[in-house]
């Protein structure tokens, strides 16, 4: 067992890196498609297990990482390269992610995620797509071996992942859910970070900015309804994650403020930090 961890991690990684390879050169909607997968087949994986704490706590925390990531670190590692503020321009992108954060701060407020919240994601989530598709789709026919073999590597390696995750919840006695909080955002966000730091271009950083955006769009509605259509009409109670959804709902509403006039400023940067350093202070007391 312990050797099939050691396996799977570096086979998550590569199936990772498989999906970014075939969606690079398509439309942004496809790359921000391709880069939920991960999360998505982790997410299927637990909640077929039951396992809906898991899936939640990594979905949430996957939601938060990626807005933390476009603000925080594409905006600081943008400015010190050139010297000036990101302008993205305004993008009606950005109004899905004040909606999602929305709706997430409602679900939050009935304290649980059950199939009318699933129904009320999945709508989002494919009225979202709708709006994508029709502004850019474009599928290269090279991409579609790497994104295959993506997709089936990070399958046939997601249960070595969420092995992990049970594995080291075991060995350092906290409850399943506080190591997907760790594990996932990393396996699966990894990818973002490594194409930040070795992108040169200023427009391919700026579309880079793009597709996080789009992908934590994609993760706050597609992963969601996925959870809540799987609970049924039951649900699960968010009590044991309530830190997790408001810091999720945070993130994203810090993110909209900081993208709504199109430029992404350093002191963004700095407004996520010290946003952030509030909310875990008021948790702790």
């Amino acid at each position: 067992m312990f050797i099939t961890g050691l396996i799977s991690i570096p086979v998550f990684l590569l199936g990772v890196e498989m999906l970014y390879r075939g969606a690079k050169f398509s439309s942004p909607y496809l790359i921000a498609l391709a880069s939920v997968f991960p999360e998505l087949i982790l997410t299927l994986q637990a909640s077929l297990r039951s396992n809906y704490y898991v899936a939640l706590s990594g979905v949430l925390s996957s939601i938060a990482s990626l807005y933390v990531i476009g603000v925080v670190m594409f905006g600081t590692i943008y400015f010190l390269r050139w010297k000036k503020d990101m302008v993205v321009g305004r993008i009606n992108d950005y109004n899905f992610v004040i909606v999602s954060s929305v709706m997430l701060t409602l679900m939050g407020i009935t304290g649980r995620l059950n199939l009318f919240w699933g129904v009320a994601f999945i709508i989002l989530f494919l009225f979202y797509s709708i709006f994508r598709v029709s502004r850019s789709w474009r599928v290269d026919r090279e991409s579609i071996i790497p994104l295959v073999m993506g997709v089936v590597l990070i399958w046939f390696s997601s249960n070595g992942v969420l092995q992990d995750v049970f594995s080291a919840s075991s060995a350092l006695h906290v409850p399943p859910y506080y190591m997907a909080v760790l594990i996932i955002p990393i396996a699966s966000n990894l990818q973002e970070i490594y194409m930040a730091l070795r992108t040169r271009g200023e427009n391919a950083f700026r579309n880079m900015l793009t597709g996080v955006i789009n992908e934590s769009i994609l993760s706050s509605t597609l992963l969601l309804s996925v959870i809540g259509l799987a609970s049924g009409t039951s649900g699960i109670e968010l009590s044991p994650l309530v830190p997790l959804v408001g810091f999720s709902i945070l993130t994203g509403a810090i993110t909209y403020l900081s993208l709504r006039n199109g430029t992404l400023r350093p002191l963004s940067s700095i407004f996520m930090i010290l946003g952030l350093v509030l909310f875990f202070s008021v948790i702790r007391a």
